[in-house]
């Protein structure tokens, strides 16, 4: 598999253009150790799914049924996570990238896609400094009609031990447990993360209405923290633990919450989707900022 390396100082970003346009691997290198700070696309892999963050539009996290209604007309997109039903977190993950510029610390793709329902053009930016991340996500609508999109990121974290997380956010989204929301619910204490506290181990999938997009992960064995920052275009949060690799977990920015294109007949963009005339375009940018490790030390 080819790809390109970003470096700064003791920060390392792989990037894998070809498989989605994903991020192979985020490491801190100091002095003799190296510690993942995001979880590593194993070598022989080449699925974006394995990857440690990979894109999503033209839509974050899925559409009810797999259909939407707008402008009088049903669009419908096909599974693309076999065995399961939904497609999730739509094509541009599945597609291959190009890289359009790069230097030692800085790299961007692009991606111009037709998947048979959206005809749209993407950008992926990545900065890289001795302390931080930034990731500039942009997506134009490049089809002859207006069209609804979403967008984020999903990045996979590794636990180093007992991990703890952070965030505040006013409510959460109930979902089924193929993923489809339901409507919002308040947050029990289990799931309250407005103090550290660690990610359960065990298969977890939530969404947080009303994000104030900042949050934090505390690797008290290894003292460090990383904290991210979201533009606030990315008002929602998704948590994720999957059931089958209790060492990992995600922290998923995104601009709407599941079937977020639910209602565009009657109130579009009330759960957070966009319309795009032709050649808008929907961008923003989420930054992980690597800091020391104090118990003390606030989301600021």
């Amino acid at each position: 598999m080819s790809g390109l390396a970003l470096t700064s100082g003791g920060l390392r970003l792989a990037l894998a253009p070809e498989s989605g346009g994903a991020v192979a691997g985020f490491w801190l290198h100091e002095k003799d150790a190296c510690f993942a700070l995001m979880r590593p696309l194993p070598e022989a892999a080449n699925d974006a799914l394995h990857a440690a963050c990979f894109p999503m539009l033209p839509f974050a996290n899925c559409l009810r049924d797999n259909s939407f209604r707008f402008g009088g007309q049903t669009y419908s997109v096909a599974p693309n996570m076999p065995p399961a039903r939904l497609n999730f977190h739509g094509s541009g993950w599945r597609m291959p990238w190009r890289v359009a510029a790069q230097s030692a610390d800085t790299a961007l793709l692009r991606l111009d896609a037709e998947d048979g329902v959206w005809r749209y053009r993407a950008e992926q930016r990545f900065t890289l400094t001795a302390t931080a991340l930034s990731i500039t996500l942009c997506v134009t609508n490049d089809a002859a009609s207006p069209m609804p999109f979403s967008m984020g990121l999903h990045p996979w974290f590794p636990r180093h031990g007992a991990s703890q997380v952070r965030f505040r956010a006013g409510g959460r989204w109930r979902l089924t447990p193929e993923g489809e929301a339901v409507g919002q619910a308040c947050l029990p204490p289990e799931l309250d993360f407005s103090g550290p506290h660690p990610v359960p181990r065990r298969g977890l999938n939530e969404c947080y209405e009303g994000w104030e997009g900042e949050a934090r992960i505390d690797w008290p064995a290894i003292g460090l923290s990383l904290a991210l920052s979201a533009d606030p275009v990315f008002s929602r949060l998704m948590l994720y633990s999957p059931q089958a690799d209790p060492e990992t977990f995600c922290l998923e920015p995104q601009t709407c919450p599941p079937c977020g294109f639910d209602g565009l007949e009657t109130d579009p963009g009330a759960l957070g989707a966009h319309i795009l005339a032709p050649g808008d375009c929907l961008s923003g940018t989420i930054t992980l900022r690597l800091v020391p490790y104090s118990p003390e030390n606030t989301q600021s």
